[in-house]
């Protein structure tokens, strides 16, 4: 029984990889873990005594490129329990072809430690905070700091778990530009200034509490989802309502709904339709859509990655789900005015 439950899992996910792969040759405006964009989203950066995240953005293009980057910092208010909402901004400067690292809870210094030519070095970047969850997004900007459609940025994140002595690593993902883009402070992702943020997020996974076949430990998966819009300049967060579809093996149906306000870290081990005892099979498929309502202000859409973790071992694996198609309704990301 295990042994079809596995290969019924490994056909999916080769169904899955097929379908990424399909997508190779899809419209530019889709968003992408693989291909360049003028707006490159972490999201999930997180920094502690026995955790950090090394971040590595590099530069696709044949010519230097400037990107302003927020660090957003999500985690529960002491008081409210709401996400914390603090912005740290900063700027980077990126060479031909060349990537910029750095350790989240180190940052860099304003200029390089160990007599490094300037022109090569991508300038301040600062530590956040100890014990920071929350996401990083960059926007690919022209010398007067105003946005612009250039394709440029890649990246990706390691989490690095300094006791359990294991890394996992995602890769960042990148919002293409358009030929609409009017340069201003209100990114408009709706297929005209930049490419849409996706219609459905897949996540192909195991069921909490189901025994890993190699393993044989439990293994649960955490969600991290990032909403696309966001107004940084009033201090407004973006929101979401997230509509999960889950089918397990035998493509049987269950359903359930998520409130996310500025950033959401999942334990899909708190839902009870998640756990493998309900479902009946090893693993399953989450079809995540966020709801569309009446406003006409910014949409709703979401980013997200997952992680599987196995109990008891140490071992985390970080794994981008599979986005599907654009959103019905336009995302806004106000960037506060420079001075």
């Amino acid at each position: 029984m295990r042994t079809r439950s596995v290969a019924r899992w490994i056909r999916a996910v080769s169904v899955a990889a097929a379908v990424l792969g399909a997508g190779a040759g899809a419209p530019a405006a889709e968003v992408s873990t693989e291909l360049p964009g003028a707006i490159l989203v972490f999201p999930k950066i997180t920094s502690g005594l026995d955790h950090d995240t090394i971040v590595q953005i590099s530069n696709a293009t044949g010519e230097r490129v400037r990107a302003r980057c927020f660090y957003v910092d999500g985690r529960p208010g002491p008081d409210s329990g709401s996400p914390t909402w603090l912005v740290t901004d900063f700027e980077i400067q990126l060479t031909m072809q060349q990537p910029a690292v750095w350790v989240a809870g180190e940052g860099l210094p304003a200029s390089p430690p160990d007599g490094r030519d300037r022109s090569l070095y991508p300038g301040a970047v600062p530590p956040v905070a100890e014990g920071f969850v929350g996401e990083l997004r960059c926007v690919v900007v022209d010398d007067s700091e105003s946005p612009v459609s250039r394709n440029a940025l890649t990246g990706d994140a390691t989490i690095v778990e300094r006791t359990a002595q294991t890394t996992r690593k995602y890769e960042a993902i990148g919002i293409p530009g358009l030929a609409g883009n009017d340069g201003d402070n209100t990114l408009l992702l709706n297929d005209v200034e930049y490419g849409s943020c996706p219609r459905v997020v897949l996540l192909n996974a195991f069921f909490s509490g189901a025994l890993d076949p190699v393993l044989s430990v439990p293994v649960y998966t955490r969600l991290t989802v990032v909403p696309c819009s966001m107004n940084i300049e009033d201090a407004i967060p973006g929101t979401a309502t997230l509509q999960f579809e889950v089918f397990n093996e035998f493509e049987q149906p269950a359903s359930f709904s998520v409130a996310v306000t500025c950033f959401g870290d999942l334990d899909l081990r708190e839902i009870p339709i998640f756990g493998v005892a309900l479902q009946g099979t090893l693993v399953g498929q989450a079809r995540i859509r966020p709801v569309v309502d009446a406003g006409v202000d910014r949409g709703h859409g979401v980013l997200a990655i997952g992680e599987e973790v196995r109990v008891g071992t140490g071992a985390v694996t970080a794994a981008n789900v599979h986005f599907i198609g654009g959103q019905l309704q336009g995302d806004v990301i106000t960037l506060p005015d420079t001075f």
